[in-house]
């Protein structure tokens, strides 16, 4: 149907030992279906069966093409066995008030749905669930007045609702995780664009809050930092009702994160200029009494203050500490020779 809105598989979750999987879709209009599969659902199904495990023996393996099957044919899969369900249940489009963009908000807590799939006789049958329970962490750091009341003493914080998404495609909208925003427009203003990284759950709010201690930091250093040190610059926390969700950095355009394929298509020139700006960028870090924490590659343009570190970067026994970013930097250099 030309009006029904576009989705695509989100995110997945399978287990090396447990047969079930966990798969999110977004639409372009703001729902999200949480949608959980177990075979044991597939009653005189052989064809189903066979078909489900291709899919999730692959996606267990890293997504490495096997026997021509590839991930792109299992994402079709799971999206061709949920596409009726999704097409009944999201609505033809969304509408931002006025000429706005979707917010925030959208992204984070839109309407969704909790669905199933049965299949009697390798028919399949995608199924709406009465929970609304998915299982899925809530996309949230909980904070409490006190806490948010401190971050207020030194960066702004911002509503969810009043951060603008900016995606390059229309079939993006809502589906790809944003990293284009704007904060600030109205009839008056363009407002500003910024970088949103929203804070990754993995670590624990530990991490997030050892981040947001570091870019404090970094924003209070009383050593001026060296011509062409590069630290990225905090300009704001997002918020929600409990807590919260995400900060917001200068907007690059054009920008690539470091890699030895990336290093090795540049001048000698760029190469020296590039590692000449990361080290004095470390140097001046380590003057200010501040540690780097996950130097590698992907990081060089030094961000990313929470604290981990990454396995062939930095010796699990130096993380978070200036030896461990001095080894780091020394293999970042390697690259950049």
């Amino acid at each position: 149907m030309a009006n029904q809105p576009q989705f695509d598989l989100a995110l997945w979750k399978v287990h090396e030992t447990e047969e079930d999987c966990d798969v999110i879709f977004r639409t372009t209009n703001g729902r999200v279906f949480y949608c959980h599969l177990d075979p044991s659902h597939f009653l005189r199904s052989p064809q189903v069966t066979k078909q489900y495990f291709k899919c999730i023996n692959l996606l267990r393996s890293s997504g490495e093409d096997q026997d021509d099957f590839c991930v792109d044919d299992a994402y079709k899969w799971f999206s061709d066995s949920f596409v009726t369900l999704i097409n009944d249940l999201a609505p033809p489009t969304l509408t931002p008030p006025g000429d706005g963009h979707p917010t925030l908000s959208d992204y984070l807590f839109g309407p969704y749905f909790v669905c199933t799939l049965e299949a009697t006789d390798d028919v399949l049958k995608p199924i709406r669930l009465a929970t609304q329970d998915h299982g899925w962490s809530k996309p949230v750091i909980l904070a409490d007045h006190h806490y948010l009341s401190e971050l207020r003493t030194w960066t702004r914080l911002y509503q969810s609702s009043e951060v603008e998404l900016l995606y390059d495609e229309p079939g993006q909208v809502l589906i790809r995780p944003p990293t284009r925003v704007v904060v600030g427009r109205n009839s008056h203003s363009t407002g500003k664009t910024y970088f949103y990284k929203q804070f990754g759950l993995s670590f624990g709010p530990q991490h997030a809050k050892k981040e947001l201690m570091t870019l404090r930091q970094i924003l209070e250093a009383q050593i001026p930092p060296p011509t062409g040190a590069r630290v990225c610059c905090l300009h704001g926390v997002v918020q929600v009702e409990d807590g919260i969700v995400g900060m917001l950095f200068d907007w690059i355009d054009k920008k690539a994160v470091l890699s030895a394929a990336l290093a090795s298509e540049k001048t000698i020139d760029i190469k020296r200029r590039w590692a000449s700006q990361i080290k004095a960028t470390v140097e001046w870090l380590h003057a200010c009494g501040i540690v780097w924490g996950d130097a590698k590659d992907e990081n060089a343009w030094v961000i990313d203050f929470g604290g981990s570190y990454t396995p062939g970067w930095v010796d699990k026994e130096k993380a978070g500490t200036l030896e461990g970013d001095m080894q780091g930097l020394e293999k970042i250099m390697k690259i950049l020779d």
